[in-house]
Protein backbone atom coordinates (compact mmCIF):
# COMPACT_ATOMS: atom_id res chain seq x y z
CA UNK A 1 0.00 0.00 0.00
CA UNK A 2 1.68 3.47 -0.98
CA UNK A 3 1.89 6.60 1.55
CA UNK A 4 -0.39 9.33 0.61
CA UNK A 5 0.93 12.96 1.63
CA UNK A 6 -2.48 14.05 3.24
CA UNK A 7 -2.37 11.48 5.96
CA UNK A 8 -0.28 13.50 7.77
CA UNK A 9 -3.27 16.12 7.96
CA UNK A 10 -5.04 13.75 10.32
CA UNK A 11 -2.95 14.29 13.13
CA UNK A 12 -2.96 17.99 13.69
CA UNK A 13 -6.75 17.91 12.75
CA UNK A 14 -7.08 15.67 15.71
CA UNK A 15 -5.49 17.65 17.95
CA UNK A 16 -7.61 20.35 17.14
CA UNK A 17 -10.69 18.75 17.53
CA UNK A 18 -9.49 17.61 20.99
CA UNK A 19 -8.18 20.94 21.65
CA UNK A 20 -12.14 22.48 20.96
CA UNK A 21 -13.58 19.83 22.83
CA UNK A 22 -11.93 20.73 25.97
CA UNK A 23 -12.55 24.71 25.21
CA UNK A 24 -16.47 23.69 24.77
CA UNK A 25 -16.51 21.71 28.06
CA UNK A 26 -14.29 24.04 30.21
CA UNK A 27 -17.07 26.68 28.74
CA UNK A 28 -19.88 24.85 30.01
CA UNK A 29 -18.40 24.34 33.47
CA UNK A 30 -17.90 27.81 33.93
CA UNK A 31 -21.36 28.53 32.63
CA UNK A 32 -22.68 25.78 35.32
CA UNK A 33 -20.50 27.42 37.87
CA UNK A 34 -21.78 31.04 37.37
CA UNK A 35 -25.41 29.97 37.20
CA UNK A 36 -24.55 27.96 40.61
CA UNK A 37 -26.02 30.21 43.13
CA UNK A 38 -23.78 32.02 45.33
CA UNK A 39 -25.49 30.64 48.80
CA UNK A 40 -24.59 26.96 47.58
CA UNK A 41 -21.05 28.23 47.53
CA UNK A 42 -21.22 30.05 51.46
CA UNK A 43 -23.24 27.06 52.82
CA UNK A 44 -19.93 25.01 51.37
CA UNK A 45 -17.69 27.77 53.17
CA UNK A 46 -20.06 27.43 56.40
CA UNK A 47 -19.40 23.79 56.65
CA UNK A 48 -16.18 24.41 56.00
CA UNK A 49 -15.68 26.46 58.74
CA UNK A 50 -18.04 23.93 61.25
CA UNK A 51 -21.17 26.54 61.20
CA UNK A 52 -23.93 24.00 60.30
CA UNK A 53 -27.01 25.86 61.90
CA UNK A 54 -25.75 28.72 58.93
CA UNK A 55 -24.67 26.05 55.99
CA UNK A 56 -28.51 25.08 56.43
CA UNK A 57 -29.71 28.42 56.04
CA UNK A 58 -27.70 29.14 52.64
CA UNK A 59 -28.58 25.79 51.40
CA UNK A 60 -32.19 26.25 52.06
CA UNK A 61 -31.66 30.05 49.92
CA UNK A 62 -29.88 28.32 47.27
CA UNK A 63 -32.55 25.70 46.92
CA UNK A 64 -35.30 28.70 46.29
CA UNK A 65 -33.21 30.08 43.80
CA UNK A 66 -32.28 26.87 42.04
CA UNK A 67 -34.90 23.62 42.00
CA UNK A 68 -32.39 21.25 40.48
CA UNK A 69 -30.74 21.23 44.08
CA UNK A 70 -33.24 18.82 45.84
CA UNK A 71 -30.99 15.98 45.98
CA UNK A 72 -27.93 18.02 47.68
CA UNK A 73 -30.60 18.47 50.11
CA UNK A 74 -31.33 14.86 50.51
CA UNK A 75 -27.94 13.58 50.97
CA UNK A 76 -26.83 16.59 53.43
CA UNK A 77 -30.44 16.34 55.95
CA UNK A 78 -29.18 12.64 55.22
CA UNK A 79 -25.49 13.48 56.54
CA UNK A 80 -26.96 15.19 59.71
CA UNK A 81 -29.30 12.45 60.35
CA UNK A 82 -26.36 10.16 60.53
CA UNK A 83 -23.91 12.64 62.20
CA UNK A 84 -27.13 12.30 65.15
CA UNK A 85 -28.48 16.75 64.48
CA UNK A 86 -31.78 15.13 63.55
CA UNK A 87 -33.51 19.24 64.23
CA UNK A 88 -31.41 19.75 60.91
CA UNK A 89 -32.21 16.90 59.30
CA UNK A 90 -36.33 17.35 60.21
CA UNK A 91 -35.79 21.17 59.35
CA UNK A 92 -34.22 20.26 55.57
CA UNK A 93 -36.69 17.58 54.56
CA UNK A 94 -39.66 19.70 55.96
CA UNK A 95 -38.77 22.47 53.53
CA UNK A 96 -38.62 19.51 50.78
CA UNK A 97 -41.89 18.57 51.89
CA UNK A 98 -43.18 21.99 51.98
CA UNK A 99 -42.13 22.60 47.95
CA UNK A 100 -44.59 22.71 45.30
CA UNK A 101 -42.16 22.58 42.46
CA UNK A 102 -40.67 19.35 43.28
CA UNK A 103 -41.50 15.99 41.49
CA UNK A 104 -44.66 13.67 43.60
CA UNK A 105 -42.21 11.53 44.32
CA UNK A 106 -39.51 13.66 45.67
CA UNK A 107 -42.06 15.34 48.19
CA UNK A 108 -43.03 11.08 48.62
CA UNK A 109 -39.43 10.86 49.33
CA UNK A 110 -39.37 13.81 51.83
CA UNK A 111 -42.23 12.48 53.72
CA UNK A 112 -40.62 9.31 54.26
CA UNK A 113 -37.42 11.00 55.30
CA UNK A 114 -39.10 13.06 57.46
CA UNK A 115 -40.91 10.13 59.01
CA UNK A 116 -37.81 8.40 59.93
CA UNK A 117 -36.43 11.79 61.01
CA UNK A 118 -39.64 11.63 64.01
CA UNK A 119 -39.00 7.91 64.65
CA UNK A 120 -35.42 8.62 65.78
CA UNK A 121 -36.03 11.73 67.66
CA UNK A 122 -38.85 9.83 69.19
CA UNK A 123 -41.63 12.10 68.06
CA UNK A 124 -43.68 9.09 67.55
CA UNK A 125 -46.96 10.36 66.50
CA UNK A 126 -45.87 12.89 64.06
CA UNK A 127 -43.73 9.75 62.27
CA UNK A 128 -46.84 7.48 62.32
CA UNK A 129 -48.60 10.20 60.22
CA UNK A 130 -46.41 10.71 58.21
CA UNK A 131 -45.97 6.76 57.36
CA UNK A 132 -49.53 6.13 57.13
CA UNK A 133 -49.62 9.13 54.33
CA UNK A 134 -47.68 7.17 51.81
CA UNK A 135 -49.96 4.08 51.88
CA UNK A 136 -50.62 4.60 48.40
CA UNK A 137 -47.46 5.98 47.48
CA UNK A 138 -44.36 3.39 45.88
CA UNK A 139 -42.95 3.67 49.11
CA UNK A 140 -45.76 2.50 50.61
CA UNK A 141 -43.78 -0.66 51.79
CA UNK A 142 -40.97 0.75 53.26
CA UNK A 143 -43.39 3.23 55.07
CA UNK A 144 -45.36 0.14 56.48
CA UNK A 145 -41.35 -1.48 57.69
CA UNK A 146 -41.05 1.10 59.33
CA UNK A 147 -44.84 1.27 61.33
CA UNK A 148 -43.95 -1.92 62.20
CA UNK A 149 -40.65 -0.85 63.83
CA UNK A 150 -42.81 2.02 65.54
CA UNK A 151 -45.37 0.01 67.04
CA UNK A 152 -42.63 -2.39 68.64
CA UNK A 153 -41.49 0.56 69.55
CA UNK A 154 -44.17 1.47 71.49
CA UNK A 155 -44.88 -1.88 72.34
CA UNK A 156 -48.38 -1.98 70.23
CA UNK A 157 -48.21 -5.55 69.34
CA UNK A 158 -52.06 -5.56 68.23
CA UNK A 159 -51.07 -3.03 65.90
CA UNK A 160 -47.42 -5.00 65.11
CA UNK A 161 -49.21 -8.24 63.95
CA UNK A 162 -51.61 -6.29 61.85
CA UNK A 163 -48.94 -4.55 60.56
CA UNK A 164 -47.03 -7.31 59.70
CA UNK A 165 -50.01 -8.46 58.21
CA UNK A 166 -50.06 -5.49 56.29
CA UNK A 167 -46.38 -6.18 55.21
CA UNK A 168 -47.38 -9.50 54.19
CA UNK A 169 -49.71 -8.10 51.48
CA UNK A 170 -47.30 -6.09 50.12
CA UNK A 171 -45.22 -8.77 49.13
CA UNK A 172 -42.04 -8.14 52.01
CA UNK A 173 -40.77 -10.61 54.12
CA UNK A 174 -41.49 -10.72 57.98
CA UNK A 175 -39.52 -12.72 59.99
CA UNK A 176 -41.29 -15.29 61.78
CA UNK A 177 -39.31 -15.01 64.93
CA UNK A 178 -40.32 -11.56 65.00
CA UNK A 179 -43.96 -12.43 65.08
CA UNK A 180 -44.09 -14.86 67.02
CA UNK A 181 -42.29 -13.04 70.13
CA UNK A 182 -45.28 -10.29 69.36
CA UNK A 183 -47.68 -13.14 69.91
CA UNK A 184 -45.51 -13.59 73.24
CA UNK A 185 -45.70 -10.26 74.45
CA UNK A 186 -49.12 -10.00 73.41
CA UNK A 187 -49.83 -13.21 75.94
CA UNK A 188 -47.79 -12.08 78.60
CA UNK A 189 -50.29 -9.05 78.71
CA UNK A 190 -53.11 -11.29 78.59
CA UNK A 191 -51.46 -13.30 81.70
CA UNK A 192 -50.66 -10.03 83.94
CA UNK A 193 -54.65 -9.92 83.28
CA UNK A 194 -55.72 -13.07 84.26
CA UNK A 195 -56.94 -14.07 80.80
CA UNK A 196 -55.36 -17.27 80.20
CA UNK A 197 -57.43 -18.69 77.90
CA UNK A 198 -56.65 -16.18 75.15
CA UNK A 199 -52.67 -16.33 76.29
CA UNK A 200 -52.96 -20.11 75.50
CA UNK A 201 -54.71 -19.04 72.08
CA UNK A 202 -52.10 -16.55 71.61
CA UNK A 203 -49.42 -18.88 72.30
CA UNK A 204 -50.40 -21.26 69.89
CA UNK A 205 -50.64 -18.81 66.90
CA UNK A 206 -46.83 -18.27 67.96
CA UNK A 207 -45.92 -21.66 67.67
CA UNK A 208 -47.79 -22.22 64.14
CA UNK A 209 -45.69 -18.89 63.14
CA UNK A 210 -42.33 -20.65 64.41
CA UNK A 211 -42.59 -24.11 65.99
CA UNK A 212 -39.20 -24.05 67.54
CA UNK A 213 -40.00 -20.98 69.24
CA UNK A 214 -38.36 -21.65 73.32
CA UNK A 215 -40.68 -18.80 74.51
CA UNK A 216 -44.07 -20.19 74.01
CA UNK A 217 -43.36 -23.56 75.20
CA UNK A 218 -41.82 -21.68 78.51
CA UNK A 219 -44.83 -19.84 78.42
CA UNK A 220 -47.48 -22.60 77.99
CA UNK A 221 -45.48 -24.60 80.90
CA UNK A 222 -46.47 -21.89 83.18
CA UNK A 223 -49.85 -21.49 82.00
CA UNK A 224 -50.16 -25.50 82.92
CA UNK A 225 -48.44 -25.16 86.10
CA UNK A 226 -50.54 -21.87 87.00
CA UNK A 227 -53.65 -24.60 86.36
CA UNK A 228 -52.12 -27.70 88.19
CA UNK A 229 -51.85 -29.38 84.96
CA UNK A 230 -48.08 -30.80 86.31
CA UNK A 231 -47.75 -33.20 83.56
CA UNK A 232 -48.67 -30.97 80.60
CA UNK A 233 -46.33 -28.27 81.97
CA UNK A 234 -43.60 -31.03 82.30
CA UNK A 235 -44.63 -32.16 78.71
CA UNK A 236 -44.25 -28.26 77.10
CA UNK A 237 -40.80 -27.77 79.18
CA UNK A 238 -39.42 -31.43 77.99
CA UNK A 239 -40.09 -30.44 74.49
CA UNK A 240 -37.92 -27.37 74.32
CA UNK A 241 -34.89 -29.65 74.13
CA UNK A 242 -36.41 -30.40 70.88
CA UNK A 243 -37.07 -26.66 69.68
CA UNK A 244 -33.31 -25.39 71.10
CA UNK A 245 -31.72 -26.75 74.20
CA UNK A 246 -29.21 -23.95 74.81
CA UNK A 247 -32.57 -22.13 76.29
CA UNK A 248 -33.07 -24.81 79.17
CA UNK A 249 -31.54 -22.82 81.44
CA UNK A 250 -34.52 -20.67 81.52
CA UNK A 251 -36.69 -23.68 82.38
CA UNK A 252 -34.82 -25.97 85.00
CA UNK A 253 -36.20 -24.02 87.56
CA UNK A 254 -39.53 -24.48 86.35
CA UNK A 255 -39.11 -28.29 85.61
CA UNK A 256 -38.07 -28.91 88.72
CA UNK A 257 -40.88 -27.17 90.46
CA UNK A 258 -43.22 -29.50 88.39
CA UNK A 259 -41.81 -32.40 88.82
CA UNK A 260 -41.42 -31.96 92.28
CA UNK A 261 -45.10 -31.27 93.38
CA UNK A 262 -46.18 -34.24 90.89
CA UNK A 263 -43.54 -36.28 93.78
CA UNK A 264 -41.73 -37.55 90.89
CA UNK A 265 -38.28 -36.53 92.63
CA UNK A 266 -35.87 -39.58 90.77
CA UNK A 267 -37.80 -38.56 87.66
CA UNK A 268 -37.29 -34.71 88.39
CA UNK A 269 -33.31 -35.51 89.15
CA UNK A 270 -32.56 -37.44 86.09
CA UNK A 271 -33.83 -34.52 83.52
CA UNK A 272 -31.51 -32.20 85.51
CA UNK A 273 -28.46 -34.46 85.47
CA UNK A 274 -29.03 -35.32 81.85
CA UNK A 275 -29.28 -31.92 80.85
CA UNK A 276 -26.44 -30.47 82.82
CA UNK A 277 -24.32 -33.39 81.24
CA UNK A 278 -25.26 -32.52 77.33
CA UNK A 279 -26.16 -29.12 77.90
CA UNK A 280 -23.45 -27.63 80.52
CA UNK A 281 -24.75 -24.38 82.12
CA UNK A 282 -24.09 -23.05 85.97
CA UNK A 283 -27.60 -22.06 85.71
CA UNK A 284 -29.01 -25.42 85.41
CA UNK A 285 -26.17 -27.05 87.77
CA UNK A 286 -27.21 -24.29 90.66
CA UNK A 287 -30.79 -25.84 89.87
CA UNK A 288 -29.55 -29.52 89.92
CA UNK A 289 -27.39 -28.88 93.16
CA UNK A 290 -30.07 -27.58 95.07
CA UNK A 291 -32.24 -30.55 93.96
CA UNK A 292 -29.70 -32.87 95.21
CA UNK A 293 -29.30 -30.99 98.42
CA UNK A 294 -32.89 -31.13 99.73
CA UNK A 295 -33.09 -34.73 98.74
CA UNK A 296 -30.08 -36.39 98.67
CA UNK A 297 -28.01 -35.08 101.49
CA UNK A 298 -24.96 -32.31 100.96
CA UNK A 299 -22.17 -35.17 100.47
CA UNK A 300 -23.83 -36.41 97.07
CA UNK A 301 -24.94 -33.09 96.28
CA UNK A 302 -20.81 -31.24 96.89
CA UNK A 303 -19.66 -34.45 95.05
CA UNK A 304 -21.93 -33.94 92.04
CA UNK A 305 -21.27 -30.55 92.35
CA UNK A 306 -17.44 -31.18 92.20
CA UNK A 307 -17.20 -33.40 89.36
CA UNK A 308 -19.19 -31.11 86.86
CA UNK A 309 -16.75 -28.03 88.09
CA UNK A 310 -13.77 -30.30 87.40
CA UNK A 311 -15.85 -31.58 84.00
CA UNK A 312 -16.25 -28.24 82.78
CA UNK A 313 -14.14 -26.15 84.50
CA UNK A 314 -14.90 -21.60 85.13
CA UNK A 315 -14.44 -19.07 87.71
CA UNK A 316 -18.66 -19.30 87.86
CA UNK A 317 -18.49 -22.89 88.55
CA UNK A 318 -15.24 -22.51 91.30
CA UNK A 319 -17.52 -19.70 92.71
CA UNK A 320 -20.62 -21.88 93.28
CA UNK A 321 -18.16 -24.74 94.77
CA UNK A 322 -16.86 -22.58 97.26
CA UNK A 323 -20.17 -21.17 98.23
CA UNK A 324 -21.48 -24.93 98.57
CA UNK A 325 -18.23 -26.26 100.26
CA UNK A 326 -18.54 -23.34 102.90
CA UNK A 327 -22.13 -23.41 103.89
CA UNK A 328 -21.08 -27.16 104.90
CA UNK A 329 -17.80 -26.19 107.10
CA UNK A 330 -16.75 -25.49 110.37
CA UNK A 331 -15.84 -22.05 111.03
CA UNK A 332 -12.03 -21.68 111.75
CA UNK A 333 -9.51 -20.04 110.47
CA UNK A 334 -9.03 -21.85 107.13
CA UNK A 335 -12.58 -21.49 106.81
CA UNK A 336 -12.34 -17.77 107.08
CA UNK A 337 -9.48 -17.72 104.33
CA UNK A 338 -11.66 -19.75 102.08
CA UNK A 339 -14.43 -16.41 102.69
CA UNK A 340 -12.03 -14.30 102.04
CA UNK A 341 -11.28 -16.38 98.19
CA UNK A 342 -14.67 -16.65 97.36
CA UNK A 343 -15.35 -12.97 98.32
CA UNK A 344 -12.54 -11.67 96.39
CA UNK A 345 -13.61 -14.23 93.65
CA UNK A 346 -17.26 -12.90 93.77
CA UNK A 347 -16.00 -9.41 93.15
CA UNK A 348 -14.36 -10.16 89.19
CA UNK A 349 -17.20 -12.92 88.59
CA UNK A 350 -19.82 -10.53 88.76
CA UNK A 351 -18.54 -9.22 85.14
CA UNK A 352 -18.47 -12.70 84.17
CA UNK A 353 -22.38 -13.44 85.16
CA UNK A 354 -24.28 -11.33 82.34
CA UNK A 355 -25.71 -12.25 79.90
CA UNK A 356 -24.35 -10.75 76.44
CA UNK A 357 -25.82 -10.26 72.74
CA UNK A 358 -24.38 -12.04 70.23
CA UNK A 359 -25.36 -9.11 67.83
CA UNK A 360 -24.54 -6.01 69.18
CA UNK A 361 -22.49 -7.31 72.09
CA UNK A 362 -24.97 -5.46 74.95
CA UNK A 363 -24.57 -6.78 78.44
CA UNK A 364 -27.31 -7.06 81.13
CA UNK A 365 -27.54 -8.55 84.75
CA UNK A 366 -31.19 -9.98 83.37
CA UNK A 367 -31.88 -12.18 80.43
CA UNK A 368 -33.83 -10.49 78.04
CA UNK A 369 -35.82 -12.41 74.80
CA UNK A 370 -35.54 -8.67 72.86
CA UNK A 371 -31.93 -7.15 73.24
CA UNK A 372 -31.99 -3.99 74.79
CA UNK A 373 -29.41 -2.66 72.78
CA UNK A 374 -30.39 -3.23 68.91
CA UNK A 375 -33.99 -4.26 69.59
CA UNK A 376 -33.05 -8.37 67.97
CA UNK A 377 -35.16 -10.85 69.36
CA UNK A 378 -33.55 -14.19 70.41
CA UNK A 379 -30.06 -12.32 69.87
CA UNK A 380 -29.28 -13.08 73.60
CA UNK A 381 -27.93 -16.93 74.59
CA UNK A 382 -28.82 -17.78 78.05
CA UNK A 383 -25.46 -18.27 78.77
CA UNK A 384 -22.72 -16.29 81.20
CA UNK A 385 -20.74 -14.39 79.65
CA UNK A 386 -17.78 -16.34 80.98
CA UNK A 387 -19.87 -19.90 79.53
CA UNK A 388 -19.78 -18.58 75.90
CA UNK A 389 -15.90 -17.54 75.66
CA UNK A 390 -14.56 -20.51 77.11
CA UNK A 391 -17.41 -22.78 75.78
CA UNK A 392 -18.62 -20.91 73.02
CA UNK A 393 -22.41 -22.59 71.63
CA UNK A 394 -23.23 -22.98 68.21
CA UNK A 395 -27.21 -21.42 67.19
CA UNK A 396 -28.29 -24.91 67.14
CA UNK A 397 -26.41 -27.68 68.96
CA UNK A 398 -26.23 -31.63 67.23
CA UNK A 399 -29.47 -33.39 68.48
CA UNK A 400 -28.09 -36.02 70.53
CA UNK A 401 -29.06 -39.43 70.45
CA UNK A 402 -31.86 -40.98 72.83
CA UNK A 403 -30.07 -44.09 75.29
Amino acid sequence: MEFEFWWLLIIPLVFALGWVAARLDQKQAMAEAKAMPKSYFRGVNFLLSEQPDRAVDAFLEAAQIDTETAELHFALANLFRKRGEIDRAIRLHQFLQDRTDLAEHQRHQATYELGVDFLRAGILDRAETAFKSLTQSRLASKAARQLLELYELEKEWEKAIAQADILRDLGAPIPSRDLAHFYCELAELCISRKEGGRAADLLQKALEVQPDNVRCSLMLGELALSRNQLQQAVAHWRSAEKQNPWYLPLIGEHLWKAYEQQGDIEGGLKALEEYCTHYPSIDLLKVWFAALLDHRGADEAYLKFRTEVRRMPSLLGLDRLLEAQLSQAQDDDKVQDLKLIRELMSRHTTRLSRFRCHSCGFQAKKFYWQCPGCAQWDAMIPRRVEELDFYPVSERPAERVKS
